[in-house]
């Protein structure tokens, strides 16, 4: 009895509760998406899962403007380290007609990134700023928000998470009830970068969608 109680608590807590609630991407979509991370990165990375499932909500939820904070720093090089999140979503952004804005304070890294993304600078803007001023100053509805900068420190979580977190307080006016928000460097010592981002959405009616090395949230 006791261990059929135990089971009941742990499926009831996996479909109710928010931390635990994971959704996987759907094969069909999936397939269509793989595209985007061939040659890129192996689909047993720790970021593919969650790559393939933003693209798949970025179709359905027929999102148009994308934000990135933290541009490819690496542009073409070094997927497997960073992710290469500007290439990947610049591509989707090209052929699926939306635009991907991608700001950086690092001058280096958004001229890397610029050369990268080339094949698609139709559909992205890479802007050289701070990211909570740019943020502040972004007058498009945001679709899709995607945090990655400032780099984070297991010895010295705080500035990072807190800077994110200022990130996300910055575009909340452009964020609308079918946004998402996927955050990067998160299964890390610490809670990683989202941390603070995570509680403060969660607290105000957001739900995990995927939670892996990436989280991704949505309000519904």
């Amino acid at each position: 009895m006791k261990f059929l109680l135990l089971k009941v608590v742990f499926f009831v807590s996996l479909f109710c509760c928010p931390y635990l609630a994971s959704q996987t991407p759907d094969p069909v979509y999936a397939a269509k998406n793989k595209m985007f991370l061939n040659k890129r990165l192996s689909f047993r990375d720790k970021r593919a899962s969650s790559f393939l499932l933003a693209l798949e909500l970025l179709q359905k939820r027929n999102a148009k403007v994308l934000v990135e904070t933290g541009t490819s720093r690496c542009g073409k090089e070094n997927f497997k380290g960073d992710g290469g999140s500007t290439v990947i979503f610049g591509h989707f952004a090209s052929q699926m007609g939306l635009h991907l804005y991608s700001v950086d304070i690092d001058p280096g890294a958004v001229a890397k990134a610029q050369k990268a993304i080339k094949p698609y600078a139709k559909n992205v803007t890479v802007v050289c700023s701070d990211s909570i001023e740019f943020l502040e100053n972004f007058d498009q509805p945001i679709d899709f928000l995607y945090l990655d900068s400032y780099d984070f420190e297991p010895s010295d979580p705080f500035p990072s998470q807190w800077h994110h977190l200022n990130e996300l307080e910055a575009a909340l006016p452009m964020l609308h009830k079918n946004s998402i928000i996927m955050i990067d460097d998160c299964d890390l010592p610490q809670g990683g970068k989202g941390k603070l981002v995570i509680s403060y959405l969660l607290e105000r009616g957001w739900r995990i969608a995927f939670q892996g090395y990436q989280v991704i949230l949505v309000r519904n």
